[in-house]
């Protein structure tokens, strides 16, 4: 049967009844020409993500460790028993990290019972930082300058050396200790020293053997002579290593006569101090790389504190971190959950840094941050209504709609020692958050470090 004619009536009525099926605005056979069918607007769901923010995190007053605990009592719970409490920093320049980490530092030893800190600086210098602290022997200043980091090297550091010094003088234990093994020169120093001490008639040839190295190693200030070990040739280093564990194997025979001379305790500095030699050499050879080191040191002195003692990190956010390779993933098959990683981040501010230079690094100045770039942590982060804030990331649930972006894969900036401003995007890396750290502290804005004049001391 054949339908109505095209301009029926009829079939206008029909194909309207189609089209409102979609255009919910009608058609009518009249509507003026042009005219375009409005959709009703739909309310959007709420974002999820600034609701879910608000109710986790733990909002803190301030940075600086001269507040009082008050508002960080929540801390007892994220450490619970752990023995080590690793804190990163996203930068090697701001000072709102560092001033946290130092009243972090001053909450976990007053109120938890921590009596250990260990910082990523040169394992033997930190040692004469740890005997001022507990002694008061030294100019903090001169001691801080001869760990030959211009990052350490700040009014932050040297305001949480001497809250150490004034904690242990009022009755407090507290220690000061380095994990870092790039500078051999004083490790190399104190093993002829020991020797020279324990076993003066050995003297002549622990030197010799030593000098494969010290010849090329850092002097007092921190400087490493040119042509450096760098430089040797292959065959120059492989007979150094014989030699070094040449005087390894000479401590270890004469154990029991050397400690019998100057005590167990000095044996093992003795002992470790040459450790400390042989990673600087295994660093230029590619045999082991500076994370494992400072993983190993890190152990070295968890033994020594015992089980009984308990242990804050400073490092890099990139170290601490239990990424494959780095530091935070060798201790953390060490210590499983009997340590808690920090990162800490930020979303503004400024930094201090040395100009990035192609491969090397130039002046030294301030620097603003760039915005958070989309797909960032930082981004979604800055959607808390906190300024400031500690987020447990171990109870995140990659179901939940407000925090499953914590669970993926996302940007997340990591600036070390020198920066680019003309090139900001070279400082965001793509990290799985919640795999590689366990808390996160972030800071709305955060102000560059005051770095301190060098006064480099005399000798070791």
């Amino acid at each position: 049967m054949p339908g109505p004619p095209a301009n029926s009536p009829v079939l206008i009525r029909s194909l309207c009844l189609v089209a409102a099926l979609v255009l919910t605005g009608g058609c009518q056979e009249d509507a003026p020409v042009g005219t375009v069918p409005q959709l009703p607007l739909r309310p959007l769901p709420p974002d999820p993500v600034p609701a879910w923010l608000d109710a986790n995190v733990h909002p803190f007053d301030g940075a600086h460790l001269s507040l009082p605990h008050t508002d960080l009592g929540f801390f007892r719970d994220i450490v619970g028993d752990a023995r080590i409490v690793a804190l990163g920093e996203g930068t090697h320049g701001t000072r709102d990290f560092f001033e946290m980490k130092a009243r972090i530092l001053r909450f976990l030893v007053e109120e938890m019972g921590f009596n250990t800190f260990a910082i990523e600086a040169s394992w033997p210098e930190s040692r004469r930082i740890d005997r001022y602290v507990r002694t008061g022997v030294g100019d903090p200043e001169v001691l801080l300058s001869g760990l030959y980091f211009w990052t350490w090297n700040t009014e932050s550091v040297l305001e949480m050396i001497e809250w150490m010094r004034d904690h242990n003088e009022a009755g407090g234990d507290v220690g000061f200790h380095g994990f870092d093994m790039q500078f051999p020169g004083m490790a190399l120093h104190n093993v002829r020293e020991y020797v020279g001490e324990v076993d003066p008639g050995g003297l002549e040839e622990v030197s010799a053997e030593l000098g494969c190295l010290e010849d090329f190693a850092n002097g007092s200030h921190g400087w490493f002579p040119s042509p450096s070990y760098w430089d040797q040739s292959d065959a120059h280093r492989t007979e150094c290593a014989l030699s070094l564990e040449n005087v390894r194997e000479r401590l270890l025979a004469h154990r029991d006569e050397y400690v019998m001379a100057g005590g167990e305790d000095a044996f093992e500095v003795a002992l470790q101090s040459l450790r400390i030699a042989v990673q600087s050499h295994l660093l230029v050879t590619g045999e082991q790389g500076r994370d494992e080191s400072m993983a190993e040191n890190t152990e070295w002195l968890s033994r020594r504190i015992g089980p009984d003692g308990r242990m804050v990190l400073w490092a890099h956010n990139g170290h601490v971190a239990n990424r494959p390779g780095f530091q935070g993933s060798f201790l953390r098959g060490t210590f499983g959950d009997d340590m808690v990683i920090v990162a800490f981040s930020h979303e503004r501010g400024r930094l201090t840094a040395r100009r990035e230079l192609g491969r090397r690094c130039g002046e030294r100045t301030a620097f603003d941050l760039d915005a958070p770039v989309s797909g960032s942590y930082e981004r979604l982060l800055s959607r808390a209504a906190a300024p400031r804030f500690v987020l447990d990331l171990r109870g995140v649930n990659p179901d939940d709609p407000g925090s499953a972006w914590l669970a993926e894969t996302n940007l997340f900036r990591s600036i070390g020692a020198c920066y680019d401003d003309a090139n900001p995007q070279w400082y965001w890396y793509e990290i799985p958050l919640t795999a590689e750290f366990d808390v996160l502290i972030h800071f709305e804005s955060t102000s560059p470090t005051t770095v301190l004049p060098f006064r480099y001391p005399d000798s070791w």
